[in-house]
């Protein structure tokens, strides 16, 4: 599947697509949650926390990353972005992971060739990282 706004290459193919973990918007949940009895206030935490997980993509094709960002006005889609580093242009791939990443077991993934693509909160980071180098190398 496709996410909405990337244009694939003629022969370019997804290896590899994802979203950010929901285990990674931990306080906005946590906070939306408690503010909740609060007249009702920690809904716009919650519809915050889910709204940024949705606009979202990271993929990895066989010739370039790209972070695919929507951008909506209430439900109406308005525009896109699209972030991209072509495999041959990588300089540098690697992996961070903050005291919360620990315990709940997510990563930040930077690609940076003079610019930085940042893969938030992703889960099976070991997986992206290989399907990067494999193609990278080529």
């Amino acid at each position: 599947m496709k996410p909405y706004g990337l244009k694939l290459e003629k022969g370019e193919k997804i290896v590899w697509i994802g979203k950010r973990s929901l285990r990674s918007l931990w306080l906005p949940f946590l906070i939306g949650f408690i503010a909740l009895p609060l007249y009702g206030l920690g809904i716009i935490f919650i519809i915050y926390a889910i709204a940024k997980w949705l606009k979202t993509d990271y993929v990895v094709t066989n010739k370039r990353i790209a972070k695919v960002t929507r951008h909506y006005a209430f439900v109406y889609l308005v525009s896109y972005d699209v972030d991209e580093i072509r495999h041959e242009e990588i300089k540098s791939v690697y992996s961070l992971q903050h005291s919360m990443g620990t315990r709940f077991r997510y990563w930040n993934l930077i690609i940076e060739n003079g610019k930085k693509i940042i893969f938030e909160g992703i889960r099976d980071v070991e997986e992206v990282k290989g399907a990067i180098e494999k193609f990278r190398n080529k």
